[in-house]
């Protein structure tokens, strides 16, 4: 798919923090492929490519960031922390606060010391769930940090904010992507990877809600997309796109569980017939997380997780349709099965493992 964006309006020199996350080897990949100089700041170097220049730093360290930044004309802000526990360790909140907002905010400044023209933030759909949300846009405000209890969800919502109010028409331009859940080739994309890595382990036996609530999901290609288009329009038109935020998804709202099903019947597995009620699955994901906060192992499902599950998540990608000219690249029923494939590698080298 060819999209309307050129080196130049993209950023001829670019900063992907988080390059070795999922989301950013594909920025990495796809900015290469339109001829950007890249770079990334991690906290291992990146591999993979010898075009890549590789920072090795800590975002949350304005040394570090600074560095990265020098001479860069966009920074795609990916680096994140991804933890949905409510009950959490005073040290553990430390860090992932550290992390998402204080690392926002080192960037932020780094962009602005070193003349940064565009920073693009990748969000998330959690900043504004307070289900039901079912049909909603841009419009729909964020949550207060007393009505988004996880750490991530509360953590992503103060970056975005602190992203988009930093946005300046004459000087660092800025904008967010909000992603659903995010899915395509390769290993890194953590909801199918964990999913696949439950199944290998025999752990899939039952499901959990009633199957009626939605929510997104969308394939990695797309989040690169509105990514791009996203910083194509914070050069061309600034006045639009200007601290503006936009949902991205492949605009096909399904339940989360039965997703998954194709995977599941195309890996061999029949598909569960019972159910875990919304109360049972929360009060054991609380007692989970009761646990691992005196040390126990982390839960195989928070409560965050099941409220995702279970309650509405769902938003419309109508204004980066109308306003960024999105297309989605695929839905689930036409991109799952061309993966089927590595699915099933991934699969047998956890089964080889146990």
């Amino acid at each position: 798919m060819d999209l309307p964006v050129t080196r130049d309006g993209v950023g001829p020199i670019c900063l992907v923090t988080g390059g070795n996350g999922y989301v950013g080897k594909h920025l990495v990949r796809r900015l290469l492929e339109l001829g950007c100089e890249v770079r990334t700041l991690d906290r291992a170097p990146f591999e993979g490519d010898s075009r890549v220049t590789s920072f090795v730093g800590d975002i949350r360290r304005i040394s570090d960031v600074g560095l990265a930044c020098d001479g860069v004309d966009t920074v795609f802000h990916t680096a994140a922390v991804i933890n949905t526990l409510t009950l959490a360790r005073p040290s553990v909140r430390r860090f992932v606060y550290g992390v998402n907002v204080l690392g926002t905010e080192c960037v932020i400044r780094a962009c602005k010391a070193k003349g940064v023209k565009r920073l693009v933030f990748t969000s998330s759909i959690a900043v504004s769930v307070d289900g039901p949300v079912r049909g909603a846009d841009e419009t729909h405000p964020y949550v207060g940090d007393a009505k988004l209890p996880d750490l991530y969800s509360q953590t992503k919502s103060r970056a975005e904010r602190l992203v988009l109010e930093a946005h300046d028409e004459n000087g660092l331009r800025t904008a967010a992507v909000r992603p659903g859940g995010v899915w395509g080739p390769g290993e890194g994309a953590i909801m199918v990877r964990d999913f696949i890595e439950h199944l290998a382990n025999g752990d899939f036996k039952v499901t959990i809600g009633n199957g009626k609530s939605v929510n997104d999901n969308v394939h990695v290609d797309s989040v690169v997309d509105v990514h791009f288009l996203v910083a194509q329009k914070l050069t061309d038109d600034p006045g639009l796109a200007g601290g503006q935020a936009y949902f991205v998804s492949d605009d096909e709202p399904m339940n989360p569980v039965t997703w998954y099903r194709p995977i599941v019947e195309g890996l061999g597995y029949e598909w569960p017939k019972f159910h875990i009620p919304k109360p049972i699955a929360y009060a054991i994901a609380y007692a989970s997380e009761v646990a691992h906060y005196f040390g126990g192992p982390f839960p195989t499902i928070t409560r965050r997780s099941v409220m995702s599950i279970c309650v509405d998540a769902s938003f419309t990608p109508a204004k980066a349709k109308a306003e960024l000219g999105y297309v989605p690249r695929t839905s689930s029923a036409e991109g799952l099965p061309k993966l089927m494939h590595e699915f099933k590698a991934t699969h047998d080298r956890i089964k080889a493992r146990r």
